[in-house]
């Protein structure tokens, strides 16, 4: 079974403006995965937001051979 997070608490936990998570979700950023709707709540899959942030994380790292964005692991 697939544990479920709030749209808001994946915003907060990548520590990025609304305006910006909006967007990353309106245009599936870099592959950023698609919401799950219940009514009008949206959530995301926990380990599919995961492997985002690892993955922006990874290529963010290879380009500029430094530290990630600040981008905080969901799984905390």
């Amino acid at each position: 079974m697939r544990q479920l997070i709030k749209s808001e608490t994946v915003r907060e936990r990548l520590d990025i403006p609304k305006a910006t998570f909006e967007r990353h979700v309106k245009q599936r950023t870099q592959g950023m995965p698609a919401p799950i709707y219940i009514g009008r709540a949206r959530f995301f899959d926990a380990a599919e937001i995961e492997a985002w942030v690892t993955n922006r994380a990874a290529a963010s790292s290879k380009e500029s051979r430094g530290e990630a964005l600040g981008v905080k692991p969901i799984s905390a």
